[in-house]
């Protein structure tokens, strides 16, 4: 009889464990400064954003790659940066200097495709030009005046995509996702050199 306690209580504990039952719990990582990708701003300023989108994992890794704009007749800065949690892809960024067109037409050819239910995108209240869900936010931010480079003005075009959310509710992460997506525009107009300010 003990015997089959014994081997029913171990059995309950495994499953506890499986399930992340308390005490089995895996610690939530932290988001430092130092390790967010330089792309998405000061690191300081969107660590609070990325802790309020993100799912809690055990720990965080964060890839930025970054394509600067070298002179003025360049067009082709891009940044990309990708956040992962245990294994899993969490959110992705990335911003690129492409040329202005109307801004419904840069949301269903860039942002759309994010969005679930596109009739969930919604314009931003305030700062740059751009719109969001609670799965992606962007910005479409004009750069370049017109004759700087060949082919007309070019615009900073920044997508934040959340592919795994946490457990905030959807205005709270929205919210995160759009001040993680002016965060970027404001690092990518200073990195890629733009002439027309930010608004």
């Amino acid at each position: 009889m003990i015997a089959v306690v014994a081997v029913v209580l171990v059995g309950a504990l495994g499953a506890l464990h499986l399930l992340k039952v308390p005490p089995f719990e895996e610690d939530t990582g932290d988001i430092e400064a130092s390790s967010v990708c330089d792309s998405l701003g000061q690191g300081s300023q969107s660590v609070g954003a990325l802790r309020s989108v993100l799912p809690e994992k055990s720990s965080y890794a964060f890839d930025d790659d970054v394509n600067l704009r070298m002179d003025e007749q360049d067009s082709s800065y891009r940044s990309d940066c990708f956040v992962s949690g245990d294994g899993d892809q969490l959110l992705s960024a990335r911003t690129e200097m492409i040329r202005d067109e109307p801004f419904q037409n840069w949301v269903g050819s860039e942002v759309a495709q994010y969005a679930e239910g596109h009739d969930r995108l919604t314009p931003f209240a305030t700062g740059p030009k751009g719109t969001a869900s609670p799965s992606v936010a962007a910005v479409f931010a004009p750069c370049t005046s017109p004759g700087k480079i060949p082919g007309g003005q070019y615009n900073l075009s920044v997508v934040v995509h959340l592919e795994k959310a946490g457990k905030a509710s959807d205005a709270e992460t929205r919210a995160g996702l759009v001040e993680l997506a002016k965060n970027a525009a404001k690092y990518a107009h200073t990195k890629a050199r733009c002439d027309i300010s930010l608004s």
